[in-house]
């Protein structure tokens, strides 16, 4: 950063692999108006870490302090503006909440907490504060998607009247599973596929559609592995307008799969992995409909286009993200992911668990006490 230029002083909670990615950027002097004025090290490996990389700081940067703990952190609150929560799930409602109560920026991994009660919490004390929440779904940033979103906010589709989305991209070992204590478990996790991997695609599917009326989940609990956590699911949605869609997420497939469509009274887009094909008709198919002279669409004239994205750029989209939160609270520029998203998110992953548990449809947005309820009885079938 260049001198006499104002940075936002940001503390680092969780120096796991993706905070250190964080820390590393931020180090390197990669995101504009953003210095790591702190960090939390609790285990021996992490401090070893920290110690590797505050050696490759360019020189003549003050170096960030280091707390053995966050209640360390807190007792310090002059020495950051804002935090960067990169924790196991479960904690973060907790952490923010700290960093809420000191009047500090919050910019959280994903998922908000383990419930949509969890991230309205959190959203309803960082209002209270008069401070930021900002989420980091990075996938936001994509290209493939702020084309798609572009498309639909043109109304080049017309009415949208059907939406599919179907991932399984995060094929997931067991190793994996095994690699913490806390993972794919009610207890420790709040869920599966639903809370972790998901999480990102339900944030791209409530980006461009919004939240819908209601939800039917089927669930097959464990399909892939021995846990009593979700590595499947699909989703039935259904909007005010009458709009439906279907979402298909799956950590046990090992082929790679992103396939999004949608189809509306103008045209239909589909999105496969990173080639968007567009098909826009000459005229409105429900007014073809109506008046056409004939039994099926042979009068209605297509325009077919097809454009390719390049391979999504993760590093470039974190760096976009850690410069927005800093832009936004130094100069106002609009959040890319308010806090608001993580509580959509959640929203959605609740009401298909809660769905799946009652086997039938629910609507959004839903009872907190009965999901609770449901929760804490799924907890006791951890395996």
């Amino acid at each position: 950063m260049s001198e006499g230029k104002r940075a936002v002083r940001i503390a680092l909670i969780g120096t796991g692999g993706m905070g250190r990615k964080y820390a590393e950027m931020i180090l390197a002097d990669e995101i504009p108006g953003l210095c790591l004025s702190a960090m939390v090290c609790r285990s021996q490996a992490a401090r070893e870490w920290a110690g590797e990389a505050l050696e490759k700081m360019p020189s003549g940067k003050e170096a960030p302090k280091c707390f053995a703990s966050a209640d360390e952190l807190f007792a310090e609150p002059e020495l950051y503006d804002a935090v960067l929560v990169v924790t196991p799930h479960k904690t973060h409602p907790e952490l923010a909440g700290k960093a809420f109560a000191l009047k500090k920026h919050v910019l959280c991994d994903k998922p908000a907490g383990i419930t949509a009660e969890d991230a309205a919490d959190m959203r309803a004390a960082a209002k209270e504060a008069g401070v930021l929440f900002a989420m980091m779904f990075q996938q936001r940033t994509f290209p493939k998607y702020r084309a798609v979103r572009k498309i639909l906010d043109e109304g080049q589709l017309g009415t949208v009247r059907r939406m599919f989305m179907e991932t399984t991209r995060y094929f997931r070992t067991e190793y994996y599973h095994a690699s913490g204590s806390w993972r794919s478990s009610w207890s420790g996790e709040g869920g599966g596929l639903l809370i972790n991997q998901a999480q990102h695609p339900l944030d791209i599917w409530q980006f461009l559609f919004g939240l819908p009326e209601t939800v039917y989940a089927e669930i097959p609990f464990g399909k892939y592995n021995s846990f009593a956590v979700d590595d499947e699911a699909t989703l039935v949605m259904r909007y005010p307008d009458g709009a439906t869609g279907t979402f298909i997420a799956s950590t046990g497939e090992a082929e790679w799969m992103e396939r999004l469509s949608i189809s509306g009274s103008r045209g239909k887009l589909v999105l496969t992995d990173n080639t968007l094909e567009l098909s826009l008709y000459e005229q409105d198919s429900d007014e073809y409909r109506k008046n056409a002279k004939v039994t099926d669409g042979r009068e209605l004239a297509i325009k077919r286009t097809e454009q390719r994205f390049g391979p999504a750029d993760s590093g470039r989209a974190y760096r976009t993200m850690l410069e927005n939160f800093a832009s936004a609270i130094l100069e106002g520029t609009p959040l890319i992911a308010p806090g608001e998203a993580g509580e959509g998110a959640l929203q959605l992953m609740c009401a298909s668990y809660l769905s799946a548990w009652k086997r039938g449809p629910v609507s959004l947005p839903i009872d907190r006490e009965e999901y609770r309820k449901y929760l804490h009885k799924a907890a006791e079938t951890d395996l």
